[in-house]
């Protein structure tokens, strides 16, 4: 491994340890630096990194992760024949110091490591295309970003589906995509967190709007004509909303109008939609199909 050990983390407090992931990036932060990310987006990162936001509080699904977690890299073991070891460190990369790793085990005489995932049966598409293997996108960035920092070849993933079903992949190294993180890594890096410079606002981050913006004064502020295509796209697809929403409800009016009297619309041996009534007498329409 050619990372540099920034900071052993073997009996770190957990407050402790967030401040010293708040020092650089992460691999859980790269997908959404990169706006591929599911979970969090560009801003929730640059303030978590600056402190301007509470550390995600602790709940259920994320015990679960830290108990199963020596279990499922057991369970990796056992399965491929593959020793791994866990390591009490946060790595830095030798040559860019934003780029940080806490890595979940490193596979030793393969220059490897192996990230542990926990996840319900709802995900299970994100790891299977029909009956295709693959790997999220976050995760493939996460692992690439762990070989930019280790110097390794290749990183294992090791994910329990719905608390039963064990599947694991080999995500290969990609230097062309490591240059890209790098690059991507370090601009975010000085142009937003250093600068202090907000990153684009995204869909993703309304909550987090309210959170910066509390509360209203009565005042106002003139948008400067510099802004036209964004006051011009507002008006737009506010527009392109209403009429959306009425061709939703005439698509939406006229399946009840098949459906008739029955609970649930089969569509290719498979549930469509439902429209069932509820313990108040009204009848609820579901879509249950596609994405």
């Amino acid at each position: 491994m050619q990372a540099i050990r920034l900071v052993g983390t073997k009996d770190m407090e957990h407050d402790e340890w967030l401040e010293w992931r708040r020092s650089g990036i992460g691999g859980s932060d790269v997908a959404a630096i990169c706006g591929l990310s599911r979970y969090k987006s560009a801003l929730e990162v640059y303030l978590d990194k600056i402190g301007e936001i509470p550390p995600i509080a602790d709940n259920p699904k994320m015990k679960a992760g830290r108990i199963l977690e020596p279990v499922v890299a057991d369970w990796f073991e056992e399965e491929t024949g593959i020793r791994v070891q866990k390591q009490n460190y946060i790595f830095q990369h030798k040559d860019h110091p934003c780029m940080l790793a806490n890595i979940d085990r490193w596979v030793p005489g393969e220059n490897a490591g192996l990230e542990i995932k926990n996840t319900g049966e709802y995900s299970r598409n994100h790891w299977f295309d029909g009956n295709t293997e693959v790997i999220p996108t976050e995760y493939q960035l996460q692992a690439n970003h762990y070989m930019a920092v280790t110097g390794a070849d290749k990183w294992y993933v090791a994910v329990l589906i719905g608390g039963w079903d064990f599947q694991w992949r080999v995500i290969e190294r990609d230097e062309n995509l490591i240059n890209s993180l790098i690059t991507i890594e370090e601009n975010f890096w000085n142009d937003h967190v250093i600068a202090r410079a907000l990153p684009e606002v995204k869909a993703q981050d309304t909550n987090l709007m309210n959170y910066m913006f509390p509360r209203s004064a009565s005042t106002s502020v003139n948008i400067s004509e510099v802004y036209y295509d964004l006051v011009n796209r507002l008006l737009v697809t506010k527009t392109a909303l209403k009429q959306a929403e009425e061709d939703h409800e005439d698509v939406k009016n006229k399946v009840k109008q098949l459906m008739g009297e029955n609970e649930l619309a089969i569509w290719k041996d498979e549930k469509l939609c439902s429209w069932k009534t509820n313990a108040r007498g009204s009848r609820v329409f579901k879509i249950l199909g596609g994405n």
